[in-house]
């Protein structure tokens, strides 16, 4: 191969090229600058304008496709529940709570962002290993922020998992066991980072 390579240059310079590889070569060799410099046999390629035999190119996505509409659903506790429709294999579930940093006290500065914190950690039912586990065993994400005016937590995954991750969901907000450990890890994780 590199004698091959080596001919090819040494036949370059006695023709007086100042270049080891003219464009003009390049050109004149349908197989490509590496083609000439290995000496493959040139191929030819159809031209791109032309349609390829036997290929169908599908037809064009619509200018505009209408969103699905979201249905909103109250339930006779208060709660109010949004869905929507979709073709997606994946699927989130969040919930939203009027708990954001706007709610706080002067007495309760910061809770907000702790609640954040401890988010998806233990629970009454499930260590956060075994939580974790369950996330990671569907290829799920969990997630949670606290704004001003709210606390939102999600839960993406497949669609077929909708059941699981309600109920993970659920269990995380409604029944946090705030381990005396994890509370003092995440405000110990808080000092460190902003003092």
């Amino acid at each position: 191969m590199y004698r091959v390579a080596g001919s090819h240059l040494r036949a370059l310079k006695q023709h007086g090229s100042s270049r080891f590889a003219s464009t003009s070569v390049v050109k004149q060799s349908s197989g490509g600058l590496f083609g000439w410099l290995l000496g493959s046999k040139p191929t030819q390629f159809p031209a791109l304008d032309v349609p390829l035999p036997g290929v169908t190119i599908p037809p064009p996505l619509p200018d505009f496709v209408e969103p699905a509409k979201a249905k909103v659903t109250t339930l006779p506790n208060g709660i109010k529940i949004a869905s929507e429709t979709s073709t997606s294999p994946a699927a989130t579930v969040g919930l939203y709570i009027d708990c954001g940093s706007m709610y706080e006290t002067p007495g309760s500065s910061g809770a907000s962002h702790l609640l954040e914190r401890m988010s998806f950690k233990s629970t009454t039912n499930r260590s956060h290993l075994r939580l974790v586990r369950e996330v990671e065993s569907i290829g799920g994400n969990v997630s949670a922020i606290a704004t001003r005016e709210q606390m939102c937590y999600t839960y993406d995954a497949f669609r077929a998992y909708v059941p699981d991750m309600v109920e993970v969901l659920i269990d995380s907000v409604r029944n946090p066991a705030f381990l005396d450990w994890e509370v003092k890890e995440q405000v110990f994780h808080y000092l460190k980072v902003y003092f």
